[in-house]
């Protein structure tokens, strides 16, 4: 499991590099007339394992690579504009203009204001996927499978109609499935995972209703199980918290183990592990001790009428989910920037006396000490911004590896361990620059695949 994918050779096969030259002379063949340039996507990433340049402040010497090419990612929520969008390819099938956009001149990534010309924009999955391993990415994580029906694979039918499982709504998702293969199989990417469906019932006593899990819950899940199976995922996921963190008590998140250990329990025979996801809220002090009445407000100390509130240990949320929960069968993902955000936010506690206690979170700490309990990682930077210590974010998300970034990730890589473990997907939630600048989301992407490339360590 934590190894999957390393079986690849380091250097681009030649599996990989024949679908791309396909994929290019498919493109070539349907390019727009007229004034603007044909997308060319950036050339592949040379033996010497250094992608398209250096991250700044790292040099190479002899240091060892911190994020493995076989273990580089992206979630598709990055680039969610491109899968919607007419491709160039169908594009010139169906008779109408591309989108148009900049994907950076000949000075980009090093110069980021060099947008360079006006082209055509890749979309649809079969062209994203061509840019991605272009740039060096090799895994995949999915936000969707969705994309516009006119792009190669058409479009991603309604497994679960009205909610329910049918037949032909089986096979045409599946179809679709195997057809979503072909197309990551064409680059030679591999798909890692995805944040989709969870059902909300599940085997147990403590599933809504005590009644156990639904039967259009299980037909629903076994069918994703299916087809994260025909695209070769080793782990299938969501965007949330195994709950919600509005519920910082322990019995809510006890419950919520129960859950993902039954989940997990019924994935086991399609070999794949099923995985939350966490943003800052999970990282906040779990309430698992007597009411306390407190004096004191949490942020800034100052005078507050006395309240009664439940007192906390220092326990996190996600800890006490790892802690009762089989790390044989419950894995997690980390978001990076979010926890780092969380060390920001959640600073101060109330302990089972009613004192107000300053206990500051370090997200590398939380990794290493159980480090192959997070499978995968969002590997997004940030920007450090004005905030006081408890208030807002404190941090603004930025491309990866950005000159602003505040976010140590040399520290973090080198101190997790078991290195060539986890698998790193790139994510930056406002990379999509709108009908304004469609071509953002992949700039953006092509500066981060540069600095993932270059993080020595």
């Amino acid at each position: 499991m934590g190894q999957h994918g390393q079986h690849r050779h380091p250097t681009m096969s030649r599996r990989r590099a024949l679908g791309m030259a396909a994929g290019m002379a498919a493109a070539a063949t349907c390019l727009p007339t007229g004034r603007a340039v044909a997308f060319v996507a950036p050339q592949p990433v040379g033996n010497d394992d250094r992608g398209e340049g250096h991250t700044h402040g790292h040099g190479h010497g002899h240091r060892e690579r911190l994020i493995p090419r076989e273990k580089m990612g992206t979630i598709t929520f990055t680039q969610r504009d491109v899968p919607g969008r007419v491709g160039i390819a169908a594009s010139a099938a169906l008779g109408v203009a591309p989108t148009m956009g900049y994907l950076g001149g000949r000075h980009f990534p090093e110069d980021p204001t060099d947008l360079g010309p006006l082209v055509p924009l890749p979309g649809g999955w079969r062209e994203l996927f061509e840019y991605l391993a272009r740039l060096g990415f090799e895994q995949i994580e999915f936000a969707g499978y969705g994309q516009n029906a006119a792009n190669p694979g058409g479009a991603a039918p309604n497994p679960a109609p009205d909610g329910v499982v049918t037949a032909q709504s089986r096979r045409d998702y599946l179809d679709y499935g195997r057809r979503l293969r072909r197309l990551l199989d064409d680059f030679g990417l591999e798909a890692i995972g995805n944040h989709g469906f969870i059902p909300a019932t599940w085997p147990g006593p403590g599933s809504p209703g005590g009644a156990g899990m639904t039967t259009n819950d299980r037909q629903r899940f076994e069918l994703e199980l299916d087809f994260a199976s025909v695209l070769g995922m080793p782990f299938m996921g969501t965007g949330n918290d195994p709950t919600s963190a509005n519920d910082r008590n322990k019995e809510a998140w006890d419950l919520a183990g129960d859950k993902w250990e039954a989940l997990n329990d019924l994935a086991r025979p399609w070999r794949i592990k099923i995985y939350p996801h966490n943003h800052s809220p999970a990282y906040n002090f779990l309430q698992d001790g007597p009411m306390v009445e407190v004096t004191e407000d949490r942020v800034t100390g100052a005078p507050i009428a006395p309240t009664l509130v439940r007192g906390e240990s220092g326990k996190r949320l996600m800890q006490h989910y790892l802690d009762i929960t089989d790390p044989r069968r419950c894995v997690a993902e980390l978001d990076i920037y979010w926890a780092h955000v969380a060390r920001h936010q959640w600073r101060w506690r109330y302990d089972w006396e009613g004192n107000r206690v300053e206990d500051i979170f370090d997200p590398t700490r939380q990794v290493a000490r159980q480090t192959y309990r997070y499978a995968l990682f969002h590997a997004k930077d940030g920007d450090r911004t004005a905030d006081a210590p408890g208030v807002g974010n404190g941090y603004g998300i930025i491309p990866f590896g950005d000159d602003r970034s505040d976010i140590d990730f040399e520290r973090f890589y080198r101190r997790i361990g078991a290195r060539n473990y986890h698998n790193s997907n790139y994510e930056q939630d406002n990379a999509p620059g709108g009908a304004a600048d469609p071509g953002q989301s992949l700039r953006h992407t092509r500066i981060s695949a540069r600095n993932m490339h270059a993080l020595r360590g």
